[in-house]
């Protein structure tokens, strides 16, 4: 029986090849590291409609709060993940949310897709939990990750169209990252 080299490739009569082959062994992302974990840091809003966003006092436009958000899959095209987290929203009011989403990557910094949200706030409908939808583009920096969402207007459940904006800092090591980006 021939032995194999490291990797477990032999070539011909039994020994072990020194080039690569046609097939690159890639190694996979594994979605149960921290590699695979960013801390939001949740900011600030803009609301479209100023005037609406006044007489309904959902002016707060300082959003401070901290999620997580978790990639469980990153593939050649796009990653899905998943989402939860808690901010000061625009009726001054702690909002916590959980959602699954998709991003489609778009060279090799900008992601743009979406997510699928349950959101709770005694700001919006009433105080009761609802889902919602919302669009979401990011820009990797590499360090921090630029992120923009959209929630559009939903009687009654959004009565202003408002866009967030967030950082996500990725919780991996320094080396892991360097070893990545090569």
């Amino acid at each position: 029986m021939a032995a194999a080299d490291d990797d477990g490739i032999t070539g011909a009569a039994g020994a072990p090849t020194t080039g690569t082959s046609s097939k690159q062994i890639r190694p996979t992302e594994s979605s149960s590291e921290l590699n695979a974990l960013d801390l939001n840091v949740y900011g600030l809003s803009y609301h479209a409609d100023r005037e609406a966003a006044d007489r309904l006092h959902l002016d707060n436009e300082f959003n401070p709060g901290l999620g997580l958000h978790y990639e469980f899959s990153n593939g050649e095209r796009g990653i899905a993940f998943a989402e939860v987290g808690t901010f000061y929203d625009s009726g001054s009011n702690w909002a916590k949310l959980a959602a699954l989403g998709y991003q489609f990557k778009f060279g090799k910094r900008w992601k743009i897709g979406g997510g699928l949200a349950v959101m709770k706030s005694r700001t919006y409908n009433e105080g009761d939990a609802f889902i919602c939808a919302a669009p979401l583009i990011t820009y990797d920096i590499g360090q921090i990750k630029l992120n923009a969402v959209y929630f559009p207007k939903f009687e009654p459940y959004n009565e202003v169209n408002t866009f967030g904006f967030y950082i996500s800092i990725p919780l991996r090591k320094r080396s892991q990252v360097s070893n990545q980006e090569r």
